[in-house]
């Protein structure tokens, strides 16, 4: 019988982890529509990788989960030294959108090409 509970329990916890991923699974073109719609470029620039302000980071190409939490960051409604950034702009860029479409924005621009650094290809498969 511990047997079969033990399976049970396995198999559920299985079925979370899957039902987990595919809610987090970011839709690019939705990224895309919510970069457009926000107006990213209208501080970031071109391709979120010509920034209008020599203050302004260049987000094109950074990775996913740095731009996932960045974002959550900007949304904390509780900023500390050690969780937040405080930036007016951002957090109201931001502030209505769902954890979703967070992971979507972050997904879309971190498939744009970046002029940070370019791709090791001497290394070949």
């Amino acid at each position: 019988m511990n047997t079969l509970f033990a399976r049970l329990c396995a198999l559920a916890f299985a079925g979370t982890l899957g039902f987990g991923a595919a809610a987090h699974a970011a839709d690019l073109k939705k990224g895309e529509d919510l970069v457009n719609k926000g107006g990213c470029m209208g501080c970031h620039g071109a391709g979120l990788a010509k920034p209008v302000a020599p203050t302004y980071p260049v987000i094109a190409g950074q990775p996913e989960s740095y731009l996932f939490h960045a974002l959550q960051q900007y949304q904390a409604k509780h900023q500390t030294p050690i969780y937040g950034r405080a930036n007016a702009i951002m957090s109201g860029m931001i502030a209505a959108d769902t954890t979703q479409d967070l992971h979507d924005i972050a997904a879309y621009v971190a498939s744009l090409p970046t002029p940070l650094y370019a791709p090791d290809r001497t290394h070949s498969n």
